[in-house]
């Protein structure tokens, strides 16, 4: 059941870059950012208000305040910054770099294994990346478009310290009452960006509103729930391997919704790139039992 939860997760997280692309078009990125987590802020109250106890320990509380700041501020403005200027099948891999910096840093935390195998798959990652950002698109690699590339990295970097984060939650702690309360922590300070004009801009635009409604709650306040549900019941490393299906469905999505064509350094950079994530997170004994 933890399987199939993440991958439908995966399936809604997967069309959130055509999402964030489209709303950032249309708006700047503290709109963008307003734009989406208002509705979050909103959502995430209403159910703390209405709900009864929390079953959330008092020592979680610190926990949770970090996973909001990583996952909804730090992870969004490196996120929405680069979907500005990166492609969205690019975009993608770079994020696929979350079940990476996830195993290095449950290495470091939570003493998961880091060998040989997973030290050869990082260098297969790595350079995977560097061949999709420099040679896999036809936009010229200049300082705007590397600088966004590199600053979009920080976002699953965010999320990995997110990740590892939540695995060493309380065994009281609900997965569901400790999502909205995080979403609820983190929203808060993007507050600061909420304008009636953004509001009013979101009015006269419905495909920017859809968009941002897509992010706020199918995106937002159902697979976060989702997602921190199946992460309490695996290993860390195994729950981000999902996250390396992002980047084939959502260049399929690209494809058939963007008409954009997949050039030859791409696929060869995205093929090495997910081989090198597989070798990390992905043990024989887990090929098995995925495959199963």
């Amino acid at each position: 059941m933890p399987h199939l939860v993440l991958a439908l997760t995966i399936l809604v997280w997967s069309f959130s870059f055509l999402a964030a692309a489209h709303l950032r078009q249309d708006l700047g990125l503290t709109e963008a950012l307003a734009a989406r987590f208002v509705p979050v802020f909103l959502g995430a109250g209403a159910f703390l208000f209405f709900r009864r106890p929390l079953r959330l320990p008092r020592e979680a509380w610190p926990k949770v305040v970090a996973m909001g700041l990583l996952s909804v501020p730090a992870y969004n403005v490196f996120f929405f910054h680069g979907m500005k200027t990166v492609p969205t099948g690019t975009a993608a891999l770079i994020i696929a770099l979350n079940p990476v910096f996830t195993a290095v840093l449950a290495r470091i935390v939570l003493g998961e294994p880091f060998g040989k195998r997973q030290v050869t798959g990082l260098v297969l990652a790595l350079a995977g990346v560097f061949v999709v950002i420099r040679f896999g698109t036809e936009k010229a690699v200049d300082w705007p478009y590397l600088s966004s590339a590199l600053l979009l990295a920080l976002a699953p970097l965010s999320w990995a310290i997110y990740t590892v984060i939540g695995r060493k939650l309380p065994e009281g702690a609900d997965p569901v009452d400790t999502s909205y309360p995080l979403l609820f922590v983190g929203s808060l300070p993007l507050l600061l960006f909420a304008r009636p004009s953004t509001a009013r801009l979101l009015a006269g635009n419905p495909g920017a509103l859809a968009s941002a409604l897509y992010l706020a709650i199918p995106c937002t306040l159902l697979a976060w729930v989702s997602f921190l549900w199946a992460l309490k019941r695996l290993p860390a490393g195994e729950a981000a391997a999902f996250i390396f299906l992002n980047p084939p469905l959502a260049n399929l999505w690209a494809w058939l919704f963007e008409g954009a064509r997949l050039r030859p350094p791409f696929v060869l950079g995205a093929a090495i790139l997910l081989s090198g994530v597989a070798l990390i997170v992905l043990r024989p004994a887990r090929w098995r039992r995925l495959a199963a």
